[in-house]
């Protein structure tokens, strides 16, 4: 289906002395600041995470790609291209660099590695941009997929042997209590009928152990 929206004007409202104002509708498509809940994701990766991982990184935007953000160094810790601390601080000292990154907080479990892939959950405690697949990157374990911060070697032989062109990160749960009754509700998301066909490769088991997520076209909610 198609939503149209119509911009509307509309003049001498209270409080603007006459002149027209114009009323842009946009539409709510993500979990953003301030919202409550937990929120868990499933991803298949490239290697393994491991189990209960807790990764507790700032993150901030790219100094040098603007549209990408990256896990912001400890200034007191040389990094892997062997930059000193001193060098990493004097070159933090100009403004368009990304300093201090805001805190971010993910749980990390892998349900399965089959020796090359995994298929892990992610609980995230915070909502930066692109955070899970910054802290997947930052571990050695990028999403299957990524166009941004994955593999590319690995993106092409998804491509070529799945067709698939795209990350294969999920929202899979929400949980949350309702804002007025206070009931604990439950959102449930199963996979993509692509990641599915990958996640029975890494973990056959889990269309018995995590049936939700592999019942493709059956969304659940309860309360």
């Amino acid at each position: 289906g198609k939503i149209t929206f119509h911009e509307s004007e509309q003049s001498d409202p209270a409080g603007t002395d006459g002149e027209k104002i114009s009323f842009r509708p946009g539409i709510v498509h993500r979990l953003d600041k301030g919202t409550t809940g937990k929120k868990t994701y499933l991803a298949v990766t490239v290697g393994n995470p491991g189990k209960r991982v807790v990764i507790d990184k700032p993150i901030g935007r790219h100094p040098v790609h603007r549209q990408r953000m990256r896990v912001v160094p400890d200034p007191h810790r040389k990094d892997s291209s062997g930059t000193s601390p001193k060098d990493r601080i004097k070159d933090l000292s100009s403004p368009t660099l990304s300093k201090t990154g805001r805190r971010a907080l993910s749980y990390v479990d892998t349900l399965s590695f089959d020796g090359k892939l995994s298929l892990v959950q992610v609980r995230i405690e915070t909502g930066r941009t692109h955070q899970i697949r910054v802290h997947l990157q930052d571990r050695r374990t990028p999403i299957y997929g990524d166009e941004v911060y994955g593999i590319a070697d690995w993106n092409k032989r998804l491509a070529k042997t799945h067709g698939i062109e795209r990350p294969l990160l999920h929202a899979f749960r929400l949980e949350m209590n309702h804002p007025i009754t206070g009931d604990h509700m439950v959102f449930e998301a199963p996979m993509a009928e692509d990641m599915i066909e990958i996640g029975k490769i890494i973990w056959p088991e889990g269309v018995d152990q995590l049936p939700r997520a592999f019942a493709a076209g059956k969304e659940t909610n309860e309360s």
